[in-house]
């Protein structure tokens, strides 16, 4: 990464930091772009370069820039089967997620004490999941039926969110894949589903 890339990342990570702590001491709805421009020593042309939204400073957060499961299966070897590629994916991803939990778990808070932040939310795990269902799609050895595809990216973001839960509900700290094993256990171990009547 070149000088200008690193500074561009620092100031974008700066500005996020700021905005973050406002939100905190003095509520999100009532701190203004204006201010977190003043509090982060930047123009509030530079902020909307870097933020467009007052919203996009807590979804585009760079606590929040871990790889994909989409893009970290892309990369797995062609001939590794699909369930151990899906595996290393999910398990990179929480890992890179894990080095940040405590800052992550702070803006997930004020996503979800922000309504229409949060319903910004679904719209990123919904393109997270098409993604992810494509790079399923796109392996040799992807289920042939497109639903079966679907689930399985479905269950698996459904794992990352689980485990997100699970970390910030528990009082002793453990590692996201800790969390995503007791789900993946759980599932493989036949967890209560529901039993469609006969039609």
């Amino acid at each position: 990464m070149g000088l200008r890339e690193q500074n561009a990342r620092r100031t974008r990570s700066a500005i996020a930091d700021v905005a973050l702590r406002l939100f905190e001491e003095h509520g999100y709805d009532e701190t203004t772009m204006e201010q977190i421009a003043a509090a982060a020593d930047v123009g509030t042309s530079t902020l909307y370069r870097y933020f467009p939204t007052k919203d996009s400073t807590l979804l585009d957060h760079p606590f929040l820039d871990a790889r994909t499961v989409a893009e970290l299966l892309a990369e797995r070897p062609s001939g590794e089967p699909i369930e151990e590629a899906l595996g290393h994916a999910l398990a990179a991803h929480l890992a890179a997620l894990d080095q940040d939990i405590e800052d992550i778990a702070r803006v997930r808070l004020q996503i979800d004490h922000n309504p229409a932040v949060r319903a910004r939310v679904w719209d990123i795990w919904a393109r997270q999941e098409a993604l992810l269902e494509q790079a399923i799609a796109d392996r040799a050895d992807a289920p042939a039926d497109p639903l079966a595809v679907q689930v399985t990216a479905h269950i698996t973001q459904t794992i990352i969110q689980m485990a997100l839960d699970q970390a910030r509900s528990t009082v002793t700290p453990e590692a996201l894949s800790v969390h995503a094993d007791r789900v993946v256990s759980l599932l493989n171990a036949g967890v209560l589903l529901p039993r469609m009547p006969a039609a």
